[in-house]
């Protein structure tokens, strides 16, 4: 037979247990998708807003463009935009992180979606089409990366 204590203990740790675990409002709310269409805009669009530089959604709240880079060394600019430069869809490096300006293979960095001048930089190693992803999973800390297709 269990005693009133023992239960008294277990029922105690399971409390403090559930007080500590952290849960984020991400965890419990579903991704959420973009409400408007995003592009790559940059030195090699003249800044405009172009269809076959828009982003296509490839799975829950994830965005990519293929961009073909055809001079090695060069430094491409670019940012993620709709087609107004509009609140919350102009989209470049985050001030928290200013490394993330120039953008390397494979690493993702923190996008500021709410930025007028902090555009992105790429400076490829070879010529060819590269894919250029923003993931939405943390709305207000979206992350884009770059990678070689």
């Amino acid at each position: 037979m269990i005693s009133m204590k023992r239960i008294l203990t277990l029922a105690l740790a399971g409390l403090l247990t559930a007080c500590t675990s952290q849960i984020s409002i991400n965890d419990v709310l579903p991704q959420q998708e973009l409400d408007r269409t995003i592009y790559l805009r940059g030195d090699f669009t003249l800044w405009d807003a172009e269809p076959q530089y828009q982003f296509m959604s490839v799975g829950p709240a994830l965005y990519q463009a293929e961009v073909k880079f055809s001079t090695p060394g060069k430094v491409y600019e670019f940012k993620i935009a709709d087609a107004d430069f509009s609140e919350g869809y102009n989209c470049g490096y985050s001030d928290a992180q200013p490394a993330g300006q120039k953008l390397t293979l494979g690493q993702p960095v923190i996008a500021d979606c709410n930025t007028i001048y902090n555009y992105f930089s790429f400076t490829p190693a070879i010529k060819g089409t590269y894919i250029v992803s923003i993931d939405y999973g943390d709305y207000d800390k979206p992350q884009v990366t770059i990678t070689k297709k």
